[in-house]
């Protein structure tokens, strides 16, 4: 279902460059559509509208359908047309006692980062117990030797991470920063000592090494539902990096916005890349690209900026938001400025 996202939503995201006054139906919406399972918000979006964002729009504008979050599988989806407006009326089908109603996107692209803690502020992560080793003196600790942590510690379950990159944001003259984290291990409380712990590895994706940070298993976690949506129309922030510090990144991708819950930013906001249009110098005839000369008697021409990608806000922060690439025109690096879709 996602390849149907990016056929039918994405081409929709490209083609917005301002505020929609009216919602802009898709010229091969059906008149009629059945939920079926697998399906995301993103889907039915993408088959109804142009511009996938407008969904809350389309659904607000029917007392049918309350909630989009309240559409499972099986329920049927009917467009109607009243004074040139469209609005679609829902009919409830038939729903097994499990089932769970449609959520964004495909969770299975994304579920690790919503499951384990992927972003760490640096005060919790000073705090943060450390692998201080195991007794034969290994650089790597594998599941066939336990280990031991700088903390006496009471819970059993935990997951061993390994910090990646470092990001920072100026926030009213202060330094923000976090780190992400890749998830290495999880490990089992073996006994507590009085300034220590010994831990054995129940589980893991590569060898644990020593200053490898712990955290308190979080349990099973899928992250909420939420449905597609403009960002607030101020936002004005960066896309920073890549989670894990590639420079460049393409589709599906985890990428960093500076941007969080004090701007406005949640979960399913849709984020416009932009690329800074280039500047030109000279008279009219004789314009030549900045080549970074200061000269202000020269007349400087700035081309605008481009849209060249749109991210899907996974999971916000205070002051970092988690995204995922669901469309980019070319490769996508850090420093690029983001902006609201309808920006």
């Amino acid at each position: 279902m996602f390849k149907k996202l990016i056929t039918f939503c994405i081409a929709g995201l490209l083609s917005a460059t301002s505020v929609a006054a009216s919602i802009e139906v898709a010229s091969d919406a059906p008149s009629s559509y059945t939920v079926r399972k697998g399906d995301t918000l993103w889907d039915i979006a993408g088959i109804y509208l142009s511009n996938p964002w407008q969904w809350p729009k389309l659904w607000k504008q029917n007392p049918d359908i309350e909630n989009p979050h309240l559409i499972y599988p099986g329920d049927v989806l009917s467009l109607n047309w009243t004074s040139g407006k469209p609005t679609l009326s829902l009919t409830s089908g038939s729903r097994l006692v499990d089932q769970l109603p449609v959520s964004a996107t495909s969770q299975s692209v994304f579920k690790q980062y919503l499951t384990f803690d992927t972003l760490i502020s640096e005060a919790e992560l000073g705090l943060a117990p450390r692998v201080l080793g195991s007794q034969e003196g290994w650089s790597y600790i594998s599941k066939r030797t336990p280990f031991f942590i700088d903390a006496s510690v009471e819970t059993e379950n935990w997951f061993v991470y390994r910090t990646v990159t470092k990001f920072e944001r100026i926030d009213d003259e202060q330094t923000i920063k976090m780190f992400s984290l890749k998830k290495v291990a999880e490990a089992k409380l073996v006994r507590a000592l009085d300034d220590m712990s010994e831990f054995k590895l129940v589980r893991q994706s590569q060898e644990v090494k020593p200053n490898d940070i712990l955290l308190p298993a979080l349990g099973k976690k899928t992250g909420n539902v939420f449905h597609p949506q403009a960002a607030p129309a101020a936002l004005d922030g960066n896309l920073v990096g890549h989670l894990y510090g590639s420079k460049y990144v393409g589709l599906k991708q985890i990428v960093v916005v500076d941007r969080g819950a004090k701007d406005g930013v949640e979960a399913g906001h849709a984020l416009s890349v932009q690329q800074e249009g280039a500047l030109l110098k000279g008279t009219k005839g004789k314009m030549r690209y900045d080549s970074g000369i200061d000269n202000t008697a020269i007349k400087v021409t700035s081309l605008p900026d481009q849209r060249v990608g749109v991210l899907l806000v996974i999971k916000s922060y205070p002051y970092f938001s988690l995204a995922m690439v669901v469309d980019a025109a070319q490769p996508l690096s850090a420093p690029m400025p983001v902006i609201s879709v309808e920006g």
